[in-house]
């Protein structure tokens, strides 16, 4: 699937920082389950999104942010529908893995996985975003459990006893066959009980086997499915999910991040074994002394030395005015001035005060010198004699005087100007800008440019693989704030500027493996003429303790990259996350750098924001007492449908009406998620069509505006809100994060 640079972006998500190499990975195996996808709708077969994926799909709208790899579940009758067409329907590189056909695979599941070995051939790579790894998705299967346990314990004890034979023989490579028979009148056991038999299932291999019928699942969970969000596409889930979740994991709303699964990330492991083969370094980024050399910049072709150039220029001009040929002498300084003051206009901007005061000045001059040439011009009439010019002209007072104020308008407004220049790759990433801006743009002195760049796909070797008009469009300027005054970036030339400081949020430079910006803005370029260059992270993170494995290796990424390495200063958000930084960076360049890295990472001062309180007002505040009501969130999942005793509808209708005698404290917004009626449909269409006509009758009655939201604008309606009530959703970690109120909903109570 072609996934835009959008879904390629760093980001932090619930304070999980996940670089482009995971999201390469997540693109990868969602391009396995599209496959799957496809083959499942086309046979009517069923599947649900299981384990972490499951957990994920409702909490995230996506992948656990700690988490790479999705796995799904599907019905014993429905997994023997799949495994019938899957060879020839799959593409022509998927392989399937099980116990038969996969070496040391003895598992009862299959992997759909995306090639039967890594591969580095240009045209695969640019059909994979640059991915040359294995990606699959496990395929647990649910069989139908007994409902009497002693039955169900008696089968277990057989297949354990089928699986403790075929131990013997695993090993044992000309007695494999021996032990894949065994696994097959195993998993034939498995499938033995039918599902008009009874009202259980479970996954029998280990949890039946370890744990006994009590750990199985009601059969219902598993007979309507809800298509559910899941980043750039969506993913069966039982419309039942808000239970089946609490049943596995207990209160899941609460993000507990713990990693015990797979080696994070699955490719690692395919990485470094390649690198062994190979004997060279996958690396993108190697760190090299030189890089830690940082010459003075260079300015001799900026708008400050240009403009010097012409004010002495024009100063001796203006002395020799007289010592050759007038009338070319006034043209030239006529051009020149004319000349400087384009300049001017061109790299500060024609509407700066700073800009309009020196042109003006400029203008001033060119005048002064006209009118003196036209006195001397019209006493001298044809005679064009130099000494008699000088005489009358004595030398050009009124000339002489405007020059003087040009060149104290220059020193003013172009010589002592400092100039602050914003690097940002995105209106999202711009937010940690934010307040270096604020501060930037208070200082009078100060001439301050914001340069959105493009992030722009490339192949493996790193040619641009998008259009000039694809480049332009992921500018997204109509998503930047409005009141800001934004540079095109084909326009800033950094030589030009040549600027005193320059701040940056993309760590990468090239060595990003799928996505960059232009390169005259990389860092090792930008700091040839800025005389300071500031890293400043795309976003806060959680905080890091020495066991957090997953975040640990992620800053191998974000961190051990040029732009942290060349910057002259790395601004982070706390003492704990600055020692993580220099750990890193140390253990990438070598102890004798620690000292330096700890020089160079600066811990984030707090600084006052005026505009705070501002932001904390309701939207929507005006004089009819608007700004006195609390903006609550209310989310109606899917899942109530299905989950809620007795009729949805007059549930509702009742919680209604508490909004109806709180409407003087509260403006409430309703948001059913999926926002999809359609998808939403899919957990009661009957059921579905009362609750949204309930809805739009208190929509037109004003109790209640009906919002619609993706999880990806969770973290805007977190700021929107005050608080939030409702189903399970995405949202819920959002407005925790922002430390906003939240109750999960009871509606059966």
């Amino acid at each position: 699937m072609n996934r835009s640079v959008d879904f390629f972006r760093d980001e932090v998500r619930n304070g999980f920082y996940i670089p482009t190499a995971i999201k390469q990975a997540w693109a990868e195996t969602l391009d396995v389950l599209e496959n799957i996808d496809k083959i499942c709708t086309k046979h009517g077969i069923r599947y649900f999104a299981d384990w972490g994926t499951a957990l994920g799909t409702v909490r995230h709208g996506g992948y656990v942010p700690w988490d790479d790899d999705l796995d799904i579940c599907m019905l014993r009758d429905d997994y023997e529908k799949f495994r019938q067409v899957a060879d020839d329907e799959l593409p022509a590189n998927y392989v399937i893995h099980d116990y038969e056909r996969k070496e040391n695979h003895w598992l009862f599941l299959a992997r759909v996985v995306n090639n039967s070995k890594m591969c580095f051939d240009f045209d695969y790579l640019k059909e994979h975003n640059n991915f040359p790894y294995l990606a699959g998705i496990d395929i647990f299967i649910k069989d139908y459990l007994y409902e009497d346990e002693e039955k169900e314990k008696a089968r277990d004890s057989e297949i354990m006893n089928l699986l403790a034979q075929a131990e013997n023989y695993i090993n044992d490579e000309e007695k494999r066959d021996r032990a894949v028979e065994l696994y097959r009148a195993a998993e034939k056991k498995m499938a033995s009980v039918k599902p008009e038999e009874t009202n259980l299932v479970g996954q029998i291999f280990p949890w039946i086997l370890k744990y006994g019928s009590r750990s199985g699942e009601k059969k219902s969970l598993y007979e309507s499915i809800v298509r559910l969000p899941f980043e750039d596409t969506t993913i069966p889930m039982s419309t039942h999910y808000n239970e089946m979740l609490r049943s596995r994991y207990g209160d899941y709303c609460v993000i507990k991040k713990v990693w015990s699964g797979h080696n994070y990330p699955f490719f690692e492991g395919q990485k470094k074994e390649m690198e062994q083969i190979s004997g060279e370094s996958l690396s993108r980024f190697k760190f090299d002394e030189s890089m830690l050399r940082r010459d003075d910049p260079d300015k001799s072709g900026s708008l400050k030395q240009i403009a010097k150039e012409c004010l002495a220029e024009m100063e001796r001009m203006l002395e020799n005015a007289f010592t050759s040929d007038f009338t070319q002498t006034v043209g030239d300084l006529q051009q020149l001035s004319a000349d400087l003051g384009t300049l001017i206009e061109s790299v500060k901007g024609e509407k700066r005060p700073c800009t309009l005061k020196t042109v003006d000045a400029l203008q001033a001059f060119c005048d002064a010198l006209w009118e003196e040439y036209n006195l001397i011009a019209g006493a001298l009439g044809d005679d064009t004699d130099i000494v008699q010019a000088k005489d009358i002209g004595k030398d050009l007072p009124r000339s002489r005087a405007a020059l003087d104020k040009v060149a104290a308008c220059v020193k003013e407004n172009v010589l002592d100007r400092k100039e602050i220049v914003f690097l940002s790759i995105g209106p999202k990433e711009w937010k940690s800008f934010d307040m270096y801006y604020k501060k930037a743009t208070a200082c009078e002195n100060t001439d301050v440019f914001v340069v959105p760049l493009p992030l722009m796909k490339k192949d493996y070797i790193g040619r641009i693989m998008m259009s000039d008009e694809e480049i332009e469009a992921a500018v997204c300027l109509n998503k930047y704030p409005e009141d800001i005054d934004y540079t095109d970036w084909t326009s800033y030339d950094m030589a030009l500027h040549a600027p005193e400081t320059v701040y940056i949020h993309n760590p990468y430079d090239g060595a990003n493996p799928c996505i960059t910006a232009p390169s005259s803005f990389y860092c090792e370029n930008v700091r040839k003429y800025a005389d300071e260059v500031i890293y400043v992270p795309i976003a806060d993170t959680s905080e890091i303790s020495g066991e957090d494995t997953t975040d640990l290796y992620n800053m191998g990424h974000y961190v051990t990259a040029p732009g942290i390495v060349y910057a002259d200063k790395v601004i982070v958000q706390s003492d704990n996350i600055k020692r993580r930084y220099v750990e890193a960076l140390t253990d990438f360049a070598g102890e004798k750098t620690k000292d330096l890295w700890d020089k160079k990472i600066e811990v984030r001062e707090t600084l006052h924001d005026e505009c705070a309180g501002e932001n904390r007002q309701i939207t929507g505040a005006n004089a009819s007492g608007e700004s006195d009501k609390k903006k609550l969130l209310v989310c109606i999942g899917a899942n109530e449908l299905s989950e809620s005793e007795g009729s949805f509808a007059e549930l509702l209708n009742k919680k209604l009406e508490v909004i109806r005698n709180k409407e003087a404290k509260l403006k409430v917004s309703v948001l059913l998620y999926p926002s999809d009626e359609a998808a939403f449909e899919s957990a009661g269409k009957s059921e579905c069509n009362l609750v949204c006509d309930i809805l739009r009758k208190a929509e037109k009655e004003g109790i209640i505006d009906r919002v619609l939201a993706s999880p990806g604008q969770a973290d805007d309606m977190s700021k929107e809100y005050d608080a939030y009530y409702g189903s399970p959703s995405p949202f819920v970690p959002a407005f925790s994060v922002s430390g906003k109120p939240v109750m999960i909903a009871d509606f059966g109570l």
